[in-house]
């Protein structure tokens, strides 16, 4: 299962460690710098946040989709954990969208919404699986649990930029997400709570 580096032991460090972190602050530099332009929708994302952490878990390890949550897992707790999410969002969503900050941020003259829905789409799909799938179940294998308060740091400071408020909930709500994908053993129903968040705060705030 660990491929070429099973066993060893990178200068002391554990190289599945070092393979993780590397790869995933590589890829965050790289699509911050060097955006992919193409008639493709979202190519920047699919490429740096989902191939190439894809192919670098395949050649250092032989690690598999599956191993990093692209799989349905516990799919009636994930269920259960979408549906309560979704629900509590609602309000929270309603309201933060009447402020000024998200308003200015999230106004849109006009929305294609076909459009609007494949995009946002495939950027939650790569986003959702660098941390909760790449980040959260590559470094389990290293630190364990605690993963799931790693992997938000870089989720949140992504999110440097937006209204405060939003970046600031991002903390507990990078906590709930990992906490999600590692008892459903699944990102699917973060994606899927990533991209009903997302929309109804579109809806709300041109609403």
């Amino acid at each position: 299962m660990w491929g070429i580096a099973k066993d060893r032991v990178l200068y002391g460090c554990d190289p599945n460690l070092v393979a993780l972190v590397t790869t995933s602050t590589l890829v965050l530099v790289l699509a911050r710098y060097y955006r992919l332009s193409t008639p493709l929708p979202q190519t920047t994302a699919l490429v740096y946040y989902l191939l190439i952490p894809l192919a670098s878990g395949a050649i250092l390890f032989r690690h598999r989709p599956v191993d990093y949550g692209i799989r349905t897992g516990h799919w009636r707790l994930s269920v259960v954990f979408t549906l309560i999410s979704l629900a509590v969002m609602v309000p929270v969503l309603y309201v933060g969208a009447q402020m000024p900050a998200f308003r200015l941020y999230y106004g849109m003259n006009a929305i294609d919404w076909p459009d609007l829905l494949l995009n946002t789409v495939l950027l939650m799909f790569a986003w959702e699986f660098l941390f909760r799938g790449y980040m959260l179940f590559g470094l389990e294998r290293s630190i364990g649990k605690s993963a799931i308060f790693v992997q938000t740091i870089p989720f949140v400071l992504l999110h440097l930029g937006k209204p405060f408020l939003e970046t600031l909930l991002c903390i507990p709500g990078g906590f709930a997400l990992g906490y999600i994908a590692y008892r459903t053993r699944s990102v699917l129903p973060c994606f899927v709570i990533h991209v009903g968040i997302y929309m109804m705060l579109i809806l709300f705030a041109n609403s």
